[in-house]
């Protein structure tokens, strides 16, 4: 199987592509210089609620949401023997080191915790607990009981460390090798962080595209990018790197780009001619299934089959849009039992294709199949798009009759309880070409249309003549 990951880091953005077979699986967009999971901020604590949560400022329009509550002790926690939980000991104004652990929306911004990793290639480094683990995968008893000792006798007081399934064929002098440098990393951090005046990012986590690159480095038959530094960078740890110096965009040469469009649209045909209906909402993920222009002699056959291929495309849809959190599939009804086992099974198996856990349940009454997909970053509709400033991102806009009707409520609303004879009326002209009137009696009315992209904004002049 040929895996190549393409990047592009040229612009504002890092972009990263993974193709296998010559279709696209995965896309990973990130913004430059945007604060991402793993940042870790001096930040300044500018809201409590007691007993829930606190808002602390890093320096983007939206504050961290920082949960006071924890099960981990720390020099800011303090004991509440009636939730036998530990509780952040904070005050409003108070400066705090926190790290991004969970990334913001358009609506809310990012979550925050005060348990301060910082994650290398084979360890991950606990500033503040003092756990030691070891990742199942790594099953030599030697190796394990190696790493455990070593984390024991060079782990500073308050320290904590997490193996990683990396650890398992690399030679321990490496693995030594990284946790120290860590542990000075760690140190020079805490320092400096004293000497920081808040809000400030003090250290910056991995990029999506370096944590790819991290998680499934030995995968890959060969990468390409079109960056000298990125270039300079992977040829050190990976033996088929490529620098691309073609004129044609790099993501454009290998049909990426417009296959992005084509995972923003909400709408995706199927060979058979059904297709999926994609609907994107706050808390949820919902994918309608259709039969559309499939017609088939055996109706319960066709239905199946839809279904069946419906759902091999949704997985391939949920992996390259990043799609994570509950995810409800609304499939063609199907009264056989034995259809809906094999189809619940069949998806299990899609499934086990992506790197993020899924789990599958069973079909309901209503023919509903849910799933839920561990969230890693944003979807790619988040990392391309922003809140429409006309619809508010409802996705609809009111029809301009109705607008005109509103207005002509208004209208008669103002002639009836004001001592105005005469209005002017400023509005879309599809909104005034809706309203039939130019007197009420014998009070005037004018229009005057106005250049603007929001259908539903208007006003109203009110005068004596």
């Amino acid at each position: 199987m040929d895996k190549i990951l393409v990047i592009d880091t040229l612009f504002s953005y890092e972009r990263a592509g993974l193709i296998e077979n010559n279709e696209l699986k995965e896309i990973t967009i990130e913004e430059k210089n945007n604060f991402k999971v793993g940042d870790i901020f001096v930040a300044k604590v500018k809201k409590i609620l007691p007993k829930k949560f606190a808002f602390v400022d890093l320096g983007y329009d939206k504050n961290g949401f920082l949960s006071i509550t924890d099960n981990k002790q720390q020099g800011l926690y303090i004991f509440n023997e009636k939730t036998n939980k530990y509780t952040l000991n904070l005050k409003e104004g108070q400066d705090i080191l926190v790290q991004i652990d969970k990334q913001g929306t358009n609506i809310k911004g990012a979550s925050v915790t005060t348990n301060l990793t910082i994650a290398g290639k084979y360890v991950v480094l606990l500033l503040n607990e003092k756990n030691i683990a070891i990742s199942k995968k790594i099953e030599n008893k030697e190796k394990r009981e190696f790493l455990k000792q070593f984390a024991i006798e060079n782990l500073p007081k308050d320290y904590g460390i997490i193996f990683r399934t990396n650890c398992h064929n690399v030679s321990t002098e490496e693995i030594e090798k990284e946790v120290l440098y860590l542990i000075e990393k760690a140190k020079d951090l805490l320092a400096k962080a004293n000497y920081i005046k808040p809000p400030m990012k003090i250290y910056s986590g991995k990029t999506e595209v370096e944590k790819i690159i991290t998680d499934i480095l030995k995968e890959y038959d060969k990468i390409i990018t079109n960056s000298k530094e990125s270039y300079n960078n992977l040829k050190n740890i990976f033996d088929n790197v490529e620098l691309y110096t073609d004129n044609l965009p790099i993501f454009e040469a290998y049909s990426i780009e417009n296959k992005i469009e084509k995972a923003l649209n909400n709408k995706v045909w199927l060979k058979s001619g059904g297709f999926l209906i994609i609907d994107i909402v706050e808390a949820m993920t919902i994918i309608d299934v259709n039969t559309g222009k499939n017609i088939n002699k055996s109706f319960e056959d066709m239905i199946f089959k839809t279904n069946k291929e419906a759902l091999e495309q949704i997985s391939k849809e949920i992996r390259l849009r990043n799609i994570s959190g509950i995810i409800l599939i609304d499939l063609i009804d199907m009264k056989n039992e034995e259809h809906k086992s094999q189809l619940e099974t069949y998806m299990r198996q899609l499934c086990k294709n992506d790197r993020m856990p899924i789990n599958v349940y069973a079909i309901n009454e209503l023919g509903i199949m849910q799933l839920t997909r561990k969230k890693s970053s944003q979807p790619i509709y988040e990392m391309v798009s922003s809140v429409c400033n006309i619809c508010n991102g409802s996705g609809r806009v009111k029809n301009a009759e109705y607008i005109a009707n509103i207005i002509l409520n208004q209208i008669i609303s103002i002639f009836s309880n004001t001592i105005y004879n005469s209005i002017k009326v400023y509005a879309h002209k599809k909104v005034i070409k809706c309203i039939n009137i130019n007197s009420i009696e014998n009070k005037k009315i004018y229009y005057e249309p106005i250049e603007t992209t929001k259908l539903d904004y208007f006003n109203i002049e009110k005068f004596i003549q």
